[in-house]
C-alpha cells in the first residue's frame, strides 16, 4: 500500500517538476560572436538596466577559435589592441550606440553620457539572434 501511495505521489509531482523547468528556462540568446582572428579579442558589453540606464562593462578575452554567446538585450564592442578595432560584418537589423569604454576593467553607469565617461565613446552593436564571425 505504501509503495502504491509513493508511486502515485511521485507521478503527481512529475508534471510540477517539468513545469518548473519550462517556466525557469533561461532568457533568449540573441547573439553569438566567434573569433577567427589569429589574436585575442577583447570584449565589452552594454545593456539597459531595469531603470533604463545604459551600463557598459569590460573586458573579457575571447581567444582565437572561441565563440561567446550573450543575452537578447546586450550590445557588444571588440578590440584587438588599444588602437585596433576589428571590422564587423554588416548585419541586417543591427543597432549601433555610442557608449563608454575604459582601458582597464570597468563598469560604467550612464555609459551613453559623455560627461560620465572617463574613457572614450565607442560604437557598440546589438543585433537579433545572429552568429557573427570576426575574421582577418
Amino acid at each position: 500500500m505504501i509503495k502504491a501511495v509513493a508511486k502515485y505521489l511521485f507521478l503527481g509531482l512529475m508534471p510540477m517538476a517539468f513545469g518548473e523547468a519550462i517556466i525557469l528556462a533561461p532568457s533568449a540568446q540573441a547573439g553569438e560572436t566567434c573569433n577567427y582572428i589569429n589574436r585575442n579579442l577583447w570584449m565589452a558589453q552594454a545593456y539597459q538596466n531595469a531603470n533604463q540606464v545604459w551600463v557598459s562593462e569590460g573586458w573579457w578575452v575571447i581567444e582565437p577559435g572561441e565563440c561567446v554567446s550573450y543575452a537578447d538585450n546586450v550590445s557588444t564592442f571588440f578590440k584587438i589592441a588599444e588602437d585596433s578595432i576589428p571590422s564587423r560584418p554588416k548585419i541586417e537589423n543591427s543597432k549601433t550606440k555610442a557608449l563608454c569604454v575604459i582601458n582597464d576593467r570597468f563598469t560604467v553607469f550612464q555609459a551613453d553620457n559623455p560627461t560620465a565617461c572617463d574613457g572614450s565613446l565607442e560604437t557598440f552593436v546589438g543585433f537579433d539572434s545572429t552568429k557573427e564571425l570576426l575574421k582577418d
